[in-house]
């Protein structure tokens, strides 16, 4: 239900005196200008600009992008196809093990559908979760009956108008009724690019999420910053710092000059288990663990100093999210604390923040 998605009702935006123009794309940028050029010609002049361009699905050079039961899930149109596609015994391949690719692959179990996933990589969602997730994952996906396929590489698939089988490089060839492609987004940069702003592998910020261009920001999934002073860049392709970037650009948009400093995080639901994470967690292995209810697991990563970083917990249901909440509030506390405390689940979390 589309209705249903949108953030904000055509009626509030009048309400709020917001122009909301449509079909009409921007074809280019001017910063010295301050001007914008679109698709049917007109200019637009701004004082302030926020580039908020989104991604769209990585596509694979293997898999022609005619055939009509191949899927890509980025929009509501995709996702409506894809849905059509989920039959009750239906075979189906998905590419690609990061989140689109294990969570379709959990829904579509749960509708009856027959699931093959195919992962290059030794692990599944390798780039973003701690080892033993992955791995209790795996095990998670394999129990419910996907038939889960590690470091395979893909050759291409068979078939015309429709791909009737995935073939892989060591020959092994998988039937198909349909194929889901989670590879990965391709963040939209080109306007920043063809405008002459800085770009990595995305739009690139300060810390108050200001592009090298005057007065034009950058916020979501294109923007590219910082999460600490001496890191790298970084992009973080999530719900959640989408919508506390574009909250704080419009702050610093409006002159109040504030730093970024949101602890990035992200959840996962996949059957009747959710994975959620909160701070950095991949920069080394865990310095603690304990165990949650129903044979969960709660990550804890610290720094030189014995301050929490990161933590990552995967759990049944919901109940990890309080755990995870204490732990950002203990992140952004940076007070030391003791591994063997972290280590004893009868140890409240709520009880380090008072020491």
């Amino acid at each position: 239900d589309l209705a249903g998605c949108r953030l904000c009702a055509d009626t509030r935006l009048a309400e709020l005196g917001i122009e909301h123009l449509t079909d009409n794309p921007v074809k280019s940028l001017d910063p010295q200008g301050h001007r914008l050029q679109l698709a049917d010609g007109d200019e637009l002049p701004y004082s302030r600009l926020l580039l908020a361009t989104g991604g769209r699905a990585r596509c694979l050079a293997q898999i022609p992008r005619h055939l009509s039961n191949v899927f890509y899930l980025r929009t509501h149109d995709e996702a409506l196809a894809l849905r059509g596609a989920l039959i009750h015994g239906s075979r189906l391949v998905i590419i690609g093990a990061g989140f689109i690719g294990l969570e379709v692959a959990a829904t579509a179990r749960a509708l009856g559908c027959q699931v093959t996933l195919l992962e290059a990589g030794p692990c599944l969602a390798g780039r973003i979760l701690p080892e033993e997730v992955s791995w209790a994952l795996l095990d998670l996906h394999r129990q419910h009956g996907v038939d889960v396929r590690l470091n395979v590489v893909l050759e291409g698939v068979q078939g015309n108008e429709r791909a009737e089988s995935v073939l892989l490089v060591d020959g092994r060839i998988v039937p198909c009724d349909a194929v889901v492609v989670g590879v990965g987004m391709q963040p939209n940069i080109e306007l920043a690019v063809a405008a002459g702003l800085a770009v990595g592998q995305g739009i690139r910020v300060d810390d108050q999420l200001r592009t090298s261009a005057p007065d034009i920001f950058a916020a979501g999934d294109v923007c590219e910053y910082r999460l600490h002073p001496e890191g790298g860049y970084q992009r973080q392709e999530t719900w959640r710092n989408a919508e506390a970037q574009g909250r704080h650009s419009a702050l610093n948009m409006l002159g109040h000059d504030l730093p970024f400093q949101e602890v990035p995080g992200f959840w996962s639901d996949q059957y009747d288990w959710s994975v959620q994470t909160v701070g950095v967690t991949m920069q080394t292995l865990p310095s603690a663990s304990r165990a949650l209810a129903c044979g969960g697991r709660l990550l804890f990563y610290l720094d030189a100093q014995q301050r929490l970083q990161g933590a990552c917990g995967l759990a049944l249901g919901n109940s990890v999210a309080k755990d995870i909440k204490l732990c950002e509030r203990l992140i952004v506390a940076r007070t030391p604390l003791s591994i063997s405390m972290l280590n004893d689940p009868e140890c409240s979390l709520k009880q380090l923040l008072r020491l």
